[in-house]
């Protein structure tokens, strides 16, 4: 469990109801005299409350021991936080220190300039708790853009309550998922759900396994001909006909709670909620990455960094910037207030502050873990397969050849031409 004191205000309450994305100064104990020589740098970063809650509380102690920066908050939830953020790039208006998706490294710095290169500050980053492996997830032509925060995969967890009411293990095979369908259908209850990016990576996931070939080059090309994708929609369907996937927009995570729906694929930095969404009403027992066979290898599944800090390329104040980065990754404090809400840490300073206080446990590792014996049969993923366009050129098309809107070859031959474009 995180071990973090949550500190809370009417304001701040309303604003994270609202779902508002918030932008203010912040407030350190008044011991600390504010001067005009401070360095004022923003932070920007999205998340749930407790993240938010934790953040401030961590950066609020950095201030105390730095009190010559001040740290201007930039937070929100994940919705509208993409949006927002490419109005920041595209006018360089961003903040000073950013939490950032993997797949925005070639979006905005495509040659390394995007961001700023922390290879030039290392006066003030400590880089030696990262291994040359965890470094290149953030490296750019040559420039260090950006610092892993944790790693992500997809992965799933079950209802073992649900599971054993029906005599059945938690699906290891695509076909135990129909197998489990057929024996809960008739109560309403699915095997698994999850939103439109995990339901694809899902679909991608049996197509690699069954087909032996990747969907995307590694340039992010899709290499999918019509009738390839025809394949994966005719599975599709039949992973909705036969109720084993819940339609994505009837997708809930609070389904889980409920025990209507008996499993779920999401991100293993998003464990904590569904989770305890699970353990509301069963117990929350890890899945296996599925395969097309038992025992055979798990290719098809994917990791990358969860998520990333970087530094504006046009920041005024790099250096105390990188003061804060530095405190973000490694300091002791900050890695027990956060724990493992964000994924297990890739710094090993961070890692080892929660490992001495006793938090490296609970679902997350054990994801991390079956995460980290998979070795290289994960592939490492490829920017364009998180991109929603293309997600969303696929989820629409897709709806309309399930509903009957068109037919198996008119959906495949239009998700060709759209993502071609």
């Amino acid at each position: 469990m995180n071990k973090y004191k949550i500190k809370t205000t009417i304001l701040l309450s309303i604003f994270m109801l609202l779902g508002c994305f918030v932008c203010g100064c912040a407030k350190v104990e008044s011991s600390v005299k504010e001067t005009s020589e401070a360095s004022k740098i923003a932070f920007s970063w999205w998340g749930n409350d407790p993240r938010h809650l934790y953040t401030m509380e961590g950066v609020d102690e950095f201030m105390l021991e730095n009190p010559d920066i001040r740290v201007e908050y930039k937070y929100g939830i994940w919705n509208g936080y993409e949006t927002r953020n490419r109005v920041f790039m595209k006018s360089h208006t961003e903040p000073d220190v950013m939490q950032i998706n993997y797949g925005w490294l070639p979006q905005y710095s495509p040659d390394g300039d995007g961001y700023y290169d922390l290879y030039e500050l290392t006066d003030y980053i400590d880089l030696s708790g990262y291994d040359e492996t965890d470094l290149s997830f953030g490296t750019v032509n040559g420039k260090l853009n950006a610092l892993p925060i944790a790693y992500n995969s997809a992965v799933t967890y079950y209802n073992k309550d649900v599971y054993d009411k029906y005599g059945l293990n938690v699906p290891e095979t695509w076909d135990d998922l129909f197998l489990s369908a057929s024996a809960m259908s008739d109560d309403g209850i699915y095997p698994i759900g999850g939103v439109k990016k995990h339901v694809f990576m899902l679909l991608v996931a049996y197509y690699e396994q069954t087909k032996g070939e990747s969907v995307f080059d590694e340039n992010g090309i899709c290499q999918l001909d019509v009738d390839e994708i025809a394949y994966i929609l005719e599975f599709y369907k039949r992973l909705i006909d036969e109720k084993v996937l819940i339609p994505i927009d009837q997708f809930d995570r609070n389904l889980l709670s409920t025990g209507e729906l008996a499993g779920a694929i999401f991100w293993i930095s998003d464990i904590d909620n569904y989770c305890s969404s699970i353990a509301e009403t069963g117990t929350p027992v890890l899945g296996k990455y599925l395969v097309n066979k038992a025992g055979n290898d798990v290719s098809g599944w994917y990791k990358k960094p969860a998520t990333l800090y970087a530094i504006s390329a046009g920041s005024e104040h790099p250096d105390a910037a990188a003061r804060l980065l530095n405190y973000l990754v490694n300091d002791p404090k900050m890695a027990v207030l956060q724990s493992t809400e964000k994924g297990i840490p890739v710094s090993t300073y961070a890692l080892k502050a929660i490992e001495d206080e006793g938090l490296l446990e609970g679902y997350s590792v054990d994801a991390n873990n079956q995460m980290i014996e998979a070795g290289d049969s994960l592939k490492i993923m490829i920017p364009a397969m998180e991109d929603d366009s293309v997600i969303e050129i696929f989820k629409s098309n897709a709806d309309a050849y399930i509903y009957d809107k068109v037919t198996l070859e008119e959906a495949a031959q239009k998700i060709y031409d759209e993502i071609n474009k």
